[in-house]
Protein backbone atom coordinates (compact mmCIF):
# COMPACT_ATOMS: atom_id res chain seq x y z
CA UNK A 1 0.00 0.00 0.00
CA UNK A 2 2.79 2.45 0.90
CA UNK A 3 4.51 1.69 -2.56
CA UNK A 4 1.27 2.89 -4.41
CA UNK A 5 0.98 5.81 -2.39
CA UNK A 6 4.47 6.90 -2.96
CA UNK A 7 4.05 5.97 -6.47
CA UNK A 8 1.28 8.23 -6.80
CA UNK A 9 2.95 11.25 -4.90
CA UNK A 10 5.47 10.85 -7.46
CA UNK A 11 3.16 10.80 -10.64
CA UNK A 12 1.03 13.96 -8.98
CA UNK A 13 4.82 15.70 -8.79
CA UNK A 14 6.02 14.65 -11.79
CA UNK A 15 2.44 15.95 -13.71
CA UNK A 16 2.49 18.98 -11.58
CA UNK A 17 6.29 20.40 -12.68
CA UNK A 18 5.49 19.79 -16.33
CA UNK A 19 4.99 22.51 -18.37
CA UNK A 20 4.00 23.10 -22.06
CA UNK A 21 6.79 23.98 -24.31
CA UNK A 22 5.91 26.50 -27.51
CA UNK A 23 7.36 24.64 -30.59
CA UNK A 24 6.88 27.81 -32.73
CA UNK A 25 9.74 29.88 -31.64
CA UNK A 26 6.93 32.37 -31.26
CA UNK A 27 5.17 34.38 -28.16
CA UNK A 28 3.48 36.84 -27.51
CA UNK A 29 4.90 40.18 -27.64
CA UNK A 30 3.41 43.75 -27.54
CA UNK A 31 5.03 45.52 -30.40
CA UNK A 32 3.70 48.77 -29.34
CA UNK A 33 5.50 48.34 -26.15
CA UNK A 34 8.59 50.76 -26.68
CA UNK A 35 11.04 51.11 -29.21
CA UNK A 36 12.71 48.91 -31.28
CA UNK A 37 15.76 48.88 -33.80
CA UNK A 38 17.34 46.87 -36.73
CA UNK A 39 20.18 44.79 -35.44
CA UNK A 40 20.57 42.70 -38.87
CA UNK A 41 19.23 43.25 -42.22
CA UNK A 42 20.19 40.59 -45.28
CA UNK A 43 19.54 41.27 -48.50
CA UNK A 44 22.04 39.20 -50.56
CA UNK A 45 24.58 40.82 -48.57
CA UNK A 46 24.37 42.14 -44.88
CA UNK A 47 22.80 46.16 -45.23
CA UNK A 48 22.23 46.55 -41.66
CA UNK A 49 24.53 49.73 -42.01
CA UNK A 50 21.72 51.18 -43.88
CA UNK A 51 19.17 51.69 -41.37
CA UNK A 52 21.46 51.95 -38.04
CA UNK A 53 20.28 55.75 -37.51
CA UNK A 54 16.56 54.15 -37.28
CA UNK A 55 14.54 53.84 -34.56
CA UNK A 56 11.26 52.03 -35.06
CA UNK A 57 8.12 52.18 -33.02
CA UNK A 58 5.12 50.02 -33.82
CA UNK A 59 1.84 52.20 -33.14
CA UNK A 60 -0.91 50.07 -31.71
CA UNK A 61 -3.09 51.66 -34.75
CA UNK A 62 -1.02 50.28 -37.45
CA UNK A 63 1.12 53.16 -37.79
CA UNK A 64 5.16 52.30 -37.72
CA UNK A 65 7.19 55.49 -37.12
CA UNK A 66 10.79 54.95 -37.93
CA UNK A 67 12.54 58.13 -36.38
CA UNK A 68 16.07 59.02 -37.00
CA UNK A 69 18.68 60.32 -34.88
CA UNK A 70 18.70 63.48 -35.94
CA UNK A 71 14.87 63.54 -35.31
CA UNK A 72 12.84 63.65 -38.86
CA UNK A 73 10.30 61.00 -38.74
CA UNK A 74 8.92 58.59 -41.57
CA UNK A 75 5.72 56.80 -41.30
CA UNK A 76 4.50 53.44 -42.42
CA UNK A 77 2.41 51.01 -41.62
CA UNK A 78 2.04 47.51 -39.85
CA UNK A 79 0.35 44.42 -39.53
CA UNK A 80 0.33 41.18 -37.56
CA UNK A 81 -0.83 37.82 -38.22
CA UNK A 82 -0.53 34.53 -36.06
CA UNK A 83 2.74 34.00 -38.83
CA UNK A 84 3.56 37.34 -40.20
CA UNK A 85 4.57 40.92 -39.71
CA UNK A 86 3.30 42.94 -43.05
CA UNK A 87 5.65 45.90 -43.16
CA UNK A 88 5.20 48.68 -45.69
CA UNK A 89 6.88 52.48 -46.14
CA UNK A 90 6.96 55.00 -48.98
CA UNK A 91 10.51 56.26 -48.17
CA UNK A 92 13.02 55.07 -50.53
CA UNK A 93 15.47 53.87 -48.05
CA UNK A 94 12.77 52.31 -45.33
CA UNK A 95 11.12 50.49 -48.20
CA UNK A 96 13.61 47.86 -48.27
CA UNK A 97 12.00 46.88 -45.27
CA UNK A 98 8.71 46.32 -46.92
CA UNK A 99 7.49 42.49 -47.43
CA UNK A 100 5.58 40.15 -45.78
CA UNK A 101 7.68 38.40 -43.28
CA UNK A 102 7.56 35.24 -41.83
CA UNK A 103 8.19 35.38 -38.07
CA UNK A 104 11.24 32.94 -36.84
CA UNK A 105 11.43 34.03 -33.75
CA UNK A 106 9.57 36.57 -31.17
CA UNK A 107 10.83 37.56 -27.43
CA UNK A 108 10.23 40.58 -25.37
CA UNK A 109 13.59 42.11 -26.57
CA UNK A 110 14.10 40.50 -30.15
CA UNK A 111 11.70 39.82 -33.65
CA UNK A 112 13.67 37.95 -35.92
CA UNK A 113 12.17 37.67 -39.18
CA UNK A 114 12.75 35.87 -42.49
CA UNK A 115 11.62 36.88 -46.20
CA UNK A 116 7.80 34.45 -47.18
CA UNK A 117 9.44 33.64 -50.28
CA UNK A 118 11.40 30.53 -50.09
CA UNK A 119 13.61 31.51 -53.04
CA UNK A 120 14.89 34.50 -50.90
CA UNK A 121 16.86 34.35 -48.11
CA UNK A 122 16.64 37.98 -47.12
CA UNK A 123 16.54 38.33 -43.17
CA UNK A 124 15.06 41.17 -40.80
CA UNK A 125 15.60 41.32 -36.98
CA UNK A 126 14.45 43.94 -34.76
CA UNK A 127 16.02 44.48 -30.95
CA UNK A 128 14.01 46.03 -28.27
CA UNK A 129 16.05 49.41 -27.56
Amino acid sequence: MKAILYMLILCSSLLTACQKQNDDNTTTVDLTAGTWRVSYYWDEKDETSDFTSFSFMFLSNGTLMAHTSSGAAVTGTWSQTSTKLIISFTDPVLSELNDDWMITEKTAASIKLKDDNPAQDDQLHFTKN
